[in-house]
């Protein structure tokens, strides 16, 4: 597990604050929203140079806006990458397959912003989680139980891989979903720890 630098001016004790030290990226969560349903979730993102992105994804029903604050961000939307430099927004519409990564050898920083927050604040998390206990592979990926115990916590509406197509993967991973609660998988390693 790499450990990254605590952004400038962030107290990494925040309960806002987590780092990913798998994939390299550290977040900082803005105020929850009120109704996460229909209201938007914010949050600044750093990520190093070296970063791992998440595979190709889509958010069902949910419009992301990238703002760059710092560095160079290249994102793919539908396979096609376009740059965006400090200063620059994009929206990724609902619905569209995409990534991000960071290209240059900076740290990249990002405002995120998720309309409406549904879940995803927990779904990062957790992510977070399963980074700092070392169960994400180098690729920054869980394995194929743990996909599917947070499918089956999360369901595919807040987001699901671009590909294979979603029916595939839902028979996929419904099927493993049962596998992966009998050897012990955390649908939500988050809550998980509280216990």
């Amino acid at each position: 597990m790499a450990v990254h630098e605590t952004p400038p001016g962030i107290d990494p004790t925040e309960p806002a604050y987590v780092e990913n030290p798998v994939t390299g990226e550290r977040a900082l969560f803005h105020t929850p929203p009120d109704d996460p349903a229909t209201d938007p979730l914010e949050l600044d993102i750093w990520a190093v140079p070296e970063m791992v992105p998440l595979a190709e994804h889509v958010h069902p029903r949910q419009d992301e806006t990238f703002t760059v604050e710092g560095g160079t961000l290249e994102l793919v939307r539908d396979g096609e990458p376009t740059t965006h430099t400090a200063g620059e927004t994009v929206t990724v519409p609902a619905g569209t397959p995409h990534t991000w990564r960071n290209p240059e050898t900076t740290e990249l920083h990002l405002t995120v912003r998720l309309e409406p927050g549904l879940r995803t604040e927990a779904f990062l998390r957790d992510l977070a989680a399963l980074g700092e206990r070392g169960e994400l592979r180098a690729d920054g990926s869980p394995s194929l139980l743990q996909v599917a115990a947070l499918y089956d916590a999360y369901g595919y509406d807040l987001l699901h891989l671009a590909s294979p197509p979603l029916r595939v993967q839902r028979l996929v991973f419904g099927a493993l979903a049962p596998v992966a609660r009998t050897l012990g998988y955390r649908a939500d390693p988050v809550a998980a720890e509280r216990e």
